[in-house]
């Protein structure tokens, strides 16, 4: 409830949209206990994410809330402002593919205990310390370390994944067979957000009647299946073309190409056999042919009556 006090739009009103999200990423940073079954004493924590940081993406967010993408940005630039979180934007390499502009949330744990316990000189019990795992004590910003260590942030904050019982080990980390498949999950996953961004997903669906949200969930499919999965080709028009040639041209996509592209499928009057490769080759051609398509629209409106 502090936080309706601290985190304020500047006309005074509390920023709720920035409430919620920060709520969720302090659970998330918030690490899990393990107990023994037997004694019910905690023997460890973990994290309850794999990488040193939070990684969300504004579509992720937007979807969760229910907020449109500009509200979610826009609460999330408010908490970087006022120090409680910080953005990272790294590019990533994913089974030897190439992915730029990854969101990660880090969240600063001092600046968040001035905002929830404000006052001077404040401090929270001893308690809290132990079961939080946030000590006060100020540490030095060290990546992770390696499986079964300790880490510390940037801003004071400890967190332990030690596990002292190696019955507790297969609780922490998958096990070494379903590393793989987590990985292509976590792939297609992160495909599928930038190809949302980079879409505008959230506008193109509040803009598409309901039977076109379904359309538009398969066009996202079908890119992310194709960016996803490495190959050598891909075929398109039945010429097998370069795996890294289609990839580029389908993640500079954006939202008038779909458009486009749904226009085209809703004018078609023929029978399409494969109407995957039809959609495929829509979207791969679309940035060579958007502009002329248009243009004889155009052409057509104006001249297409005159003898």
């Amino acid at each position: 409830m502090v936080w309706f006090q601290a985190i304020r739009y500047p006309n005074g009103k509390p920023n709720v949209n920035a409430i919620i999200i920060l709520a969720d990423i302090v659970y998330w940073y918030r690490p899990t206990e393990i107990r023994d079954e037997i004694t019910g004493q905690v023997v460890g924590r973990r994290k309850k994410f794999r990488d040193d940081l939070l990684q969300r993406s504004y579509g992720q967010i937007s979807e969760l809330f229910g907020l449109t993408k500009k509200q979610v940005v826009t609460a999330v630039n408010a908490l970087e402002q006022m120090g409680v979180i910080k953005r990272n934007f790294r590019n990533m390499r994913i089974n030897g593919q190439f992915v730029s502009n990854v969101l990660y949330l880090e969240l600063i744990p001092q600046r968040l205990l001035e905002i929830t316990y404000p006052g001077d000189g404040m401090e929270l019990p001893v308690s809290t310390y132990k079961e939080t795992g946030i000590p006060l004590k100020k540490g030095r910003h060290s990546a992770y370390k390696d499986r079964g260590g300790t880490v510390e942030g940037t801003t004071n904050t400890k967190i332990t994944t030690e596990i002292e019982t190696e019955n507790y080990s297969n609780l922490i980390y998958p096990v070494e067979e379903k590393k793989q498949e987590a990985d292509e999950i976590d792939r297609m996953a992160i495909y599928t957000q930038i190809i949302k961004e980079n879409i505008d997903y959230d506008i193109l669906i509040a803009d598409c009647s309901i039977g076109e949200k379904e359309y538009i969930d398969e066009v996202v499919e079908l890119i992310t299946e194709v960016v996803a999965i490495e190959r050598k080709t891909i075929r398109i028009a039945g010429i097998d073309l370069p795996y890294q040639l289609v990839k580029s041209k389908m993640l500079k996509l954006n939202d008038s190409h779909i458009r486009y592209v749904l226009e085209c499928l809703n004018k078609n009057t023929t029978k399409v056999r494969n109407i995957k490769q039809y959609i495929l080759t829509s979207l791969y051609n679309a940035p060579n042919t958007i502009s002329n398509y248009y243009r004889a629209e155009v052409n057509h409106d104006l001249y297409g009556g005159v003898q």
